[in-house]
């Protein structure tokens, strides 16, 4: 099939969005997409039967150089509609979420009494891709600490068709729950999600970018902390380049288009790199300091909201700071992190994180804290 770079572009992008749907969800997803365009549709299929021809076997063995992996195994359960187990040494509590190939459990660990939670990853059907954005994760969370980062206590697979993490719990909320709740200003935003900015850009230092930020994935637990999760999505450098894998979007699907970046959204996987985290915390904070994204997508197709994140400027911010809203420095370094091109906005995590402080403090210089 010889499409034109137009189409090949907008295929990666219904691709990788079909990638964490099923069955007749996928492909009333993928139709509703291409809109009517057989070619797109062809190849979008052509791209999806690939991933899941390239299907392998998943083992505890593939992660044991990177992590130190609890391989017990446990007895099954029912949860839900869905016999999912869980490693021995941990008791069920409740359910904590479920969508795609998984859940999360809050679970109680038996020799330490400590609440954790476990995250079970069903493989079966995931493709090779998918396996290979369990991989990440789990080498990501055992290789990075940071005090805004979730902290992984064990990993491992169950009856060679799951695979595990135990993670510690966070009760709490989402950042934009906690955000509305307490009526955080714009200053209070910033000073709330610098840390997980620092713990990007410590990520990024060892070569990983998050590709996937969204107020779901951070969470602001009872001591008033923010903390990063889901490293699914990310990408890792190896040996000095970046290596391209799948971009997998979870939960829903137009709420995670909103904080997609340009590059993202017109399928242009070479340009990803660590200021694509620097527009998606953009995203975040403009949508906290001023109570809506910054595009307007509510009711427009899956073509027009690529098209407005690929082409449209962002709303002026217009809430005023005596409104708890962003002083106008503040509001400069958040329209520059949404810029177009990459290259437009701060060169990277720490530079973004320094012009934040700068327009909060009124200072030239602003140390960068826990890096």
């Amino acid at each position: 099939m010889n499409a034109s770079p137009t189409t090949i572009r907008r295929a990666r992008a219904v691709f990788q969005c079909a990638l964490e749907l099923y069955g007749e969800e996928r492909m009333l997803f993928v139709q509703d997409a291409c809109g009517g365009d057989d070619e797109l549709e062809q190849l979008v299929l052509k791209l999806l039967a690939l991933d899941e021809d390239d299907s392998g076997s998943f083992g505890a063995s593939a992660f044991d150089q990177s992590v130190d992996l609890n391989t017990d195994h446990g007895d099954g359960r029912l949860s839900g509609a869905r016999r999912m187990p869980l490693p021995q040494g941990y008791t069920p509590m409740r359910e904590l979420g479920e969508g795609g190939s998984g859940h999360v459990e809050l679970c109680r660990e038996d020799d330490s009494g400590d609440l954790v939670a476990v995250k079970t990853i069903d493989l079966r059907g995931l493709g090779q891709g998918g396996v290979d954005r369990v991989r990440r994760e789990w080498r990501i969370m055992s290789s990075i600490a940071h005090p805004a980062l979730i902290n992984l206590r064990a990993a491992g697979t169950l009856e060679e068709r799951y695979a595990y993490l135990v993670m510690d719990f966070i009760d709490g909320l989402d950042v934009r729950a906690h955000a509305e709740i307490h009526a955080l200003d714009a200053r209070a935003v910033v000073s709330l999600l610098l840390p997980v900015a620092e713990a990007l850009a410590l990520a990024h230092a060892h070569g990983v970018v998050h590709r996937d930020l969204k107020p779901s994935n951070i969470l602001v637990g009872e001591d008033g902390r923010a903390r990063l999760l889901d490293f699914g999505a990310a990408r890792i450098a190896v040996g000095g380049a970046v290596s391209i894998h799948h971009h997998t979007l979870t939960g829903e699907m137009v709420g995670t288009l909103t904080y997609m970046s340009p590059e993202q959204a017109a399928g242009r996987a070479r340009d990803v790199d660590g200021r694509t985290d620097v527009y998606q915390l953009a995203v975040v904070l403009y949508e906290l300091i001023e109570g809506r994204p910054p595009y307007e997508l509510d009711g427009l197709t899956f073509a027009e909201t690529i098209s407005t994140i690929v082409r449209a400027k962002p709303t002026p911010m217009q809430r005023l700071p005596e409104q708890g809203g962003a002083v106008p420095a503040l509001a400069k370094v958040i329209l520059k992190a949404l810029a177009k091109r990459p290259d437009a906005r701060q060169r990277d995590m720490e530079t973004f994180i320094r012009a934040l402080s700068r327009s909060l403090r009124g200072s030239t210089t602003a140390p960068l804290r826990h890096l």
